[in-house]
């Protein structure tokens, strides 16, 4: 790891943006109002943490230097505001007497933190302390506004501080140098206060209007509605997805237990009744941290029966995983195997498996709780392939589609048994297998065993289910070591690939190999469906019913160029969970926009072209990673898999290797070179290493940024 030459502390973020050691800025003030001196390298609003008086650096001269004086005072200002607007909202969460801005002032309060954070380490700044001196009146005079009477005003001084913030950014990075260090920073600034003020005003809207808000909790007035199930936005989704359908008919199959809907209804009903008995209310949160099985599909619906809010969890998350997601959620009820991995004070919550199986059993039917369509009704985490996961809330009124594509795209009918290779709590099965299949009265097959090729092929067999979810990734696997006969021979109909990019050698090899059709999808955490899908025969992916999509770059689109696309989908999510920024950038116009990139095709399809940071510019040519590991990597004797990063060599000039895993003969090796040589000078791989196996997340999604970090660690 590189160190900074001037003060030695480790440049973690180095790649996040141009930096400047802070460690030696001279840290003495006094206020011109009342006198009193403080040390700190940066105050609330450069205000005294006494009176608010103006303060003035006591030092005289300093040892930075003339050029890095500007960004040392950029970063300065950057520190105060942020502090600013954290003791703001630490202060307007104690003071405030309104339950839902106390949980939302406080996760604002945190996101300051968090980003001052990011600031101390690139900048090499001790985060400083919160002034107890701080008042709401501080923070009014710097809004040019009058102190808050009510929650309404609290509310009205937050957006007002937030837009301060932007104008003052805007205007300061109008005044320096294009491009030099501060006046990157103050763009940066400036659009993530930008952002803030958005999703400030958007809440303002549903706490005036009396919604439910993207942070949980429930409004005063849910009450009423609770006990007016008839209108219009009253519903309960897993009373929904379990309504309609023949009481006898199989729901789900694990092992050797099998339950019927009629069961099913009634074990959800129970398990609501002990999770209300435990005190949960509306809007409260649930993790489910099991393994598949019926008990994750009963304790999951029985918190949403119950009007809470369901979050499935990996029962093999790393600790501080799930320290993380601890903090972050603040869970009511905690379902899992046992307590011991779970820290105090979250322990005292957790109901233990066996515990949850007895309670259930001994419970009372409890009728379902109506919420609003635009209630929280469960947190799926997204797969962290670019980043830190981000919880992604979805609302009540997403399951009134979630049967569509599955019936009109992949032909799921009733009765028919559905098998998926990833775990529930990952949103490409909980769409698919969960919601998809009990909104379409099909039999949903579970298996508590993690996947490998050899256990999939073998509940395959065991089970025989008629459709199979499952991942590029573990299809080539399976090809790779003679299992996709046997997908064939238990009576599959059709299989599904989603996840990650599907090839087009893959698929052919699959269909060769098996005969199946294979559909290809593309959904996300966000949409949960497969709102983009290609059957064979197709152009391209081609929008799903009920979903509109449009190019985001019009100009782009038209011309064949790349462009991210705007999803519009009845499946949308709320938004994320303390993340103003991710917010800002994927939910656009009222759609939701990722952050891949696609093509379109001469049939009106799309085609995927990488996310946006698969395209990187080598000698100055653009080379897109995706279409490049494609080419190289496609129907190769020996090969498993490939994959190409981009990373900088000794001088730290961008460069394009590849990873392979490939058998021991050299037939692999041989070929990728061959073909490398066949290819134009700048798209070249600088190096080709072997490696036993890519790095992958649970779902199969490739983690290329692993791989660079590796590159860089062997080079």
């Amino acid at each position: 790891m590189m160190r900074c030459p001037k003060c030695h502390q480790p440049l973690e973020d180095q790649d996040e943006g141009l930096y400047i050691c802070c460690a030696e800025a001279p840290i003495e003030w006094q206020c011109q109002d009342c006198g009193k001196i403080s040390e700190g390298f940066a105050f609330p609003y450069g205000a005294c943490p006494q009176c608010g008086g103006r303060l003035d650096l006591r030092t005289a001269g300093s040892a930075v230097q003339t050029a890095e004086a500007a960004t040392m005072n950029a970063v300065r200002t950057a520190f105060e505001i942020e502090l600013g607007g954290r003791a703001f909202y630490q202060r307007a969460a104690a003071e405030c007497e309104d339950e839902t801005l106390r949980a939302l002032f406080g996760r604002f309060a945190v996101m300051e933190g968090e980003h001052m954070e990011t600031l101390s380490r690139r900048y090499h700044v001790g985060v400083p302390t919160p002034s107890e001196e701080f008042s709401l009146r501080t923070a009014a005079v710097y809004a040019d506004a009058e102190p808050p009477q009510n929650a309404a005003d609290l509310f009205k001084l937050a957006i007002a501080l937030e837009k301060r913030a932007v104008a003052f950014f805007s205007a300061r990075a109008a005044t320096v140098v294009p491009d030099s260090p501060e006046h990157q920073l103050y763009q940066e600034l400036a659009a993530e206060e930008r952002e803030h003020a958005q999703l400030l005003t958007a809440e303002f809207a549903r706490w005036r209007g009396q919604l439910p808000g993207l942070f949980g909790g429930e409004v005063a007035t849910m009450a009423a509605r609770t006990a007016a199930p008839g209108t219009d936005t009253a519903m309960n989704a897993a009373e929904l997805l379990l309504a309609g359908h023949d009481a006898n008919s199989l729901a789900l199959e694990c092992g050797d237990e099998r339950i019927t809907y009629g069961q099913l209804r009634d074990r959800v009903a129970r398990a609501a009744a002990v999770w209300k008995a435990r005190g949960l209310r509306p809007g409260d949160r649930v993790a489910v941290k099991l393994n598949d099985g019926i008990d994750w599909v009963v304790c999951w619906l029985g918190t949403i029966w119950a009007g809470g809010v369901a979050v499935g969890v990996n029962p093999r998350i790393p600790a501080p995983e799930w320290e993380y997601i601890l903090d972050e959620a603040g869970f009511n009820v905690i379902v899992a195997e046992s307590a011991e991995d779970t820290p105090e004070p979250w322990r005292e919550r957790v109901i233990t498996l066996e515990e949850g199986q007895r309670a259930v059993a001994a419970a009372a039917l409890e009728a379902p709780v109506q919420m609003n369509e635009d209630s929280p009704m469960f947190w799926v985490h997204s797969s962290g392939t670019s980043g830190r996961p981000k919880a992604v809330v979805h609302a009540h009124r997403c399951v009134r589609e979630s049967g569509r594509i599955s019936a009109e795209r992949i032909g799921m009918r009733p009765g028919d048994r559905l098998f998926a290779s990833s775990k529930l709590f990952f949103a490409y099965p909980l769409a698919n297998l969960l919601l998809g299949g009990l909104r379409n009265g099909a039999t949903l097959i579970l298996d508590p065993t993690w996947p490998t090729p050899q256990i999939v092929a073998e509940a395959v067999i065991r089970t025989r289910p008629n459709i199979l979810f499952s991942v590029p990734s573990l299809y080539r696997y399976m090809l790779h070591e003679g299992l996709a006969s046997q997908v064939t021979a238990a009576g599959v109909r059709c299989c599904v690939s989603a996840g990650e990019a599907l090839p087009a050698s893959l698929r052919q090899a699959w269909s060769k190999a098996t005969g199946l059709p294979m559909i290809d999808g593309y959904g996300a955490s966000e949409v949960l469906v497969l709102v983009m899908t290609e059957i064979e025969g197709e152009d391209g992916l081609h929008t799903s019913p009920g979903t509109i999509i449009t190019p985001l770059d019009p100009e782009a689109a038209d011309a064949g160029g790349p462009t991210r696309l705007l999803v519009c989908s009845p499946m949308q999510a709320l938004g994320y969970l303390d993340r103003p920024a991710a917010q800002a950038d994927s939910f656009r116009q009222g759609c939701f926009c990722p952050a891949d990139l696609f093509s379109r095709t001469p049939g009106g399809g799309w085609r995927f072209g990488g996310r946006e940071d698969s395209l990187v510019k080598i000698k100055g040519r653009w080379v897109n990673l995706v279409e490049l590991e494609e080419r190289l990597g496609a129907n190769v004797p020996g090969l498993r898999e490939a994959a190409v990063v981009c990373a900088p060599d000794a001088h730290g000039i961008d460069e394009v290797g590849l990873f392979y895993s490939g058998s021991d003969d050299g037939r692999a090796l041989r070929e990728l070179e061959a073909r490398i040589a066949a290819l134009p000078k700048y798209q070249r791989p600088a190096w080709l290493r072997p490696i036993d196996a890519l790095p992958r997340t649970a779902t199969g999604k490739l983690l290329r940024r692993a791989l660079v970090e590796h590159a860089l660690y062997t080079s």
